[in-house]
């Protein structure tokens, strides 16, 4: 009697581990977990490489500021406890004064007499900058993306005549956003010239912002003078390509 329960405890335990294996061999290996997809890397600008073909051109390491400066009608409202277009043309006049006297300075505007060109880039020309800004008159859109593309070709022009020496910047005071700014701003990073973008009482982010070597938010005129100041300081180490399209 005891050997046959030990006969059927044997066969049990067989059964039992025939039907494990089996089960066992069912499974299928547990897959890796896949890793997620590496992010595309950013587009790069392609830059446009300018050529030095001004028969007249001479090295020079003048430095170079193009501005241009929003006369738009939202310009004729009040922020920061006066009217955005007088405070900005306070913190234009103090801006003059810390321009180097060997520096080359232009002037684009947009106001209630259209968009222009008002003082071409070139030395000894503080008296005429400021008295062509004191005269804006706002009214009008805001054709951000036409004066950016318009600063820009001056700035390469002026490249050209230095024969590639020298500092170059672009420096934009807006108090708002308009279509085309970021087909117009990788026009200017193709060509090398970086941006210094002020936005004054803007509210929610900027298209400059994700191109300008420095953007900079105006909250009152204390900020604006700050960040025209700002816009001389020593040109930060960047790479013009790194932006996305």
């Amino acid at each position: 009697m005891r050997v046959r329960n030990k006969g059927v405890i044997l066969v049990c335990l067989l059964c039992i581990a025939l039907m494990l294996f089996a089960s066992c061999s069912d499974k299928k290996p547990k897959e890796k977990p896949k890793q997620k997809a590496a992010q595309a890397a950013p587009d790069r600008i392609e830059r446009v490489e300018i050529p030095l073909d001004n028969a007249q051109g001479e090295a020079s390491l003048e430095r170079n500021f193009y501005f241009i400066f929003d006369g738009s009608g939202s310009m004729n409202e009040r922020s920061g406890g006066q009217v955005k277009l007088m405070g900005a043309k306070q913190a234009v006049r103090q801006f003059l004064t810390k321009v180097p006297v060997d520096a080359n300075l232009g002037l684009f505007v947009f106001d209630a007499n259209g968009i222009r060109e008002v003082v071409p880039l070139g030395p000894d020309n503080r008296e005429s900058f400021m008295q062509s800004i004191d005269s804006v008159r706002a009214s009008g859109a805001t054709p951000l993306a036409q004066s950016i593309k318009f600063g820009t070709d001056r700035l390469v022009d002026q490249y050209k005549k230095q024969l590639g020496y020298g500092d170059y910047r672009l420096i934009v005071v807006t108090d708002g956003q308009a279509s085309g700014i970021p087909g117009a701003a990788q026009y200017t990073t193709r060509y090398g010239m970086p941006i210094y973008a002020i936005g004054l009482f803007i509210e929610g982010d900027h298209p400059l912002r994700k191109y300008a070597v420095s953007y900079r938010e105006a909250n009152d005129y204390e900020d604006l003078k700050r960040a025209l100041e700002d816009t001389l300081a020593e040109l930060p180490s960047f790479d013009l390509t790194e932006f996305e399209e």
